[in-house]
């Protein structure tokens, strides 16, 4: 459950940088799931309010609840 964080000396610093230019330059290079990822988000956000919307038309609430 617990992990140790590791110690910030400048041969990991190094790393991470060399790992952080790595994951842009491939980045770069096509990757197309920061793309689905966002269509997936609109299309949940939309399909959850058009739900909501049918919801709120078609629905009747119940009369002991209005008294």
């Amino acid at each position: 459950m617990f992990f140790r964080i590791p110690l910030l000396t400048p041969g990991y610093i190094r790393y991470l940088q060399t790992q952080a230019a790595q994951a842009v330059l491939h980045g770069r290079q096509g990757s197309s799931s920061p793309r689905m990822a966002l269509l997936l988000g609109v299309t949940g956000v939309g399909l959850s309010g058009y739900s909501s919307r049918q919801l709120m038309l078609h629905h009747k609430p119940c009369s002991h609840l209005l008294r």
